[in-house]
């Protein structure tokens, strides 16, 4: 949609094909006066929708932002708890529960996140990804220390036994891998640039949901000129030094093509192993819950955990991610009653999974482990809204139920992601499986980066 929107104020002719609904993932579940995201709960670095919709000409429809904070509530198989605040002192005091140590290891860590991003994540979010070569090329600049750091990286599980001693604390930081869909065991400690990001950015809840960023973007898409074609699945063919786009039968002819798909089955590389899927759960409730906006709850052996997930096995016990928006917004419910999002993480299709049988089991299994570790919800009566598997995502186009395509493990895993320049001329990737990642700001970069990408065909061949 923002590849769209930003060719379109290009002055291009613009037709953007969908065969499900305007937003993909973000979109909501609304019944009654509950409404609840179906997709991404969570919003970082929001000066990068605020340009997004600034670039469009539509700054008038972009909806209301809350900053969360305390951030996340975490609770652990041991009983303890830690709350994480953007201010790194409120979240160290809270750590000190946890160990003597824990208190100055979260200032150490916050420190060598910040690092990482200066040395990585700041030139690896500024422009599309064409190779590793531009990217060292700007990494260079900094001097001979921040290559001493980037050949020592290691997991980003390493990263948090540097810092902490805690088994806690070591998955506090390791929470952050599953970001990406990938394991703190195998992943870059690179992914630390993400609590980075939200310490010194925060967290933010979009007002309504963040599907109402897809129901705005479709406006300024109107707006701006762009024709919809919705509700067909469109394939594209290279002719001559043209496209033909469309549903079968009704293809057309267009100069260049950003395409939305999942690009490593174009790229021959669909045997790759892939990024974890999900299992999501909406339940509304008789009651008024008290619960912080994000909670996660962690099973009591992480290693076990990632090593299932990443064998093709759902762990037996897993950790389980809530929202509760309802306790920031009041526009999510109404007084009387709350919604819950649940999300386990679970493997990408890789067998036969009886996905009927998994999701009952899952379904109590939320339930059961919210109220052990918050006993003031027992007695609820939860009704189910909705929920979603792997088949699902499969469904709609996710390789093999991957929430997130691509799977970045390995010290330069970041770097072997799909680029966003096809294989023709003329065809360009956006969307979570591409260049930068997954999660709305970073999607919304890859748009603007497709877009400008595309234009600079475009203006080349006229």
């Amino acid at each position: 949609m923002v590849a769209a929107g930003e060719l379109a104020a290009k002055g291009h002719d613009v037709t953007l094909f969908e065969a499900g609904e305007l937003g993909g993932k973000a979109g909501l579940k609304v019944s009654g006066s509950v409404t609840l995201d179906t997709g991404p709960t969570l919003l970082t670095m929001p000066s990068v929708v605020r340009t997004a919709f600034e670039r469009l000409g539509a700054l008038d429809l972009l909806p209301a932002f809350y900053e969360v904070d305390p951030q996340c509530e975490y609770s652990f198989a041991s009983g303890a708890h830690l709350t994480a605040h953007r201010d790194v002192r409120k979240t160290a005091a809270a750590a000190s529960a946890l160990g003597p140590a824990e208190e100055s290891g979260v200032h150490t860590f916050y420190q060598e996140a910040a690092a990482l991003y200066r040395f990585a994540g700041k030139h690896y979010l500024e422009t599309p990804f064409e190779g590793p070569g531009s990217f060292l090329a700007r990494a260079v600049r900094q001097g001979p220390s921040a290559i001493l750091r980037g050949l020592s990286m290691g997991t980003l599980h390493q990263l948090a036994m540097q810092h902490f001693k805690t088994p806690e604390m070591q998955q506090f930081v390791g929470r952050f891998a599953t970001y990406a869909g990938a394991s703190p065991y195998n992943a870059s400690a690179a992914f630390a640039l993400i609590p980075h990001l939200e310490q010194v950015l925060g967290t933010h809840h979009v007002r309504g949901g963040i599907g109402e960023l897809a129901k705005a973007l479709r406006v300024a898409l109107t707006r701006l000129g762009v024709r919809f074609m919705l509700g067909a699945r469109a394939s594209w063919t290279r002719v001559g030094s043209r496209y033909r786009v469309g549903a079968r039968g009704d293809e057309r002819d267009f100069d260049a093509v950003v395409v939305n798909a999942d690009p490593l089955a174009s790229l021959s590389r669909s045997r790759e192993p892939l990024a974890m899927s999900a299992y999501v759960l909406l339940v509304e409730t008789d009651r008024r819950l008290k619960l912080p906006h994000h909670s996660v709850l962690f099973g009591d052996n992480d290693a076990q955990e990632f090593q299932a997930l990443f064998s093709g096995r759902l762990p037996s016990d897993p950790t389980v991610y809530v929202c509760h928006p309802a306790a920031t917004d009041p526009s999510m419910a109404s007084d009387g009653e709350s919604g819950l999002y649940f999300m386990v993480n679970v493997p990408a299709l890789a067998g036969p999974a009886d996905w009927e049988v998994e999701a009952k089991r899952l379904r109590q299994f939320v339930i059961d482990r919210l109220e052990e570790r918050f006993p003031q919800v027992r007695g609820t009566h939860y009704t189910i809204l909705g929920e979603r598997s792997p088949v699902d995502f499969a469904r709609d186009g996710a390789p093999r139920g991957s929430l997130y395509g691509f799977l970045p493990h390995g010290r330069l895993g970041p770097f072997r992601r799909p680029r966003q320049r096809g294989k023709t001329p003329g065809l360009f990737y956006a969307g979570g499986g591409t260049h930068p990642g997954g999660g709305v700001p970073l999607v919304l970069l890859s748009g603007r980066f497709a877009a400008a990408m595309a234009d600079d065909a475009l203006r080349c061949q006229a």
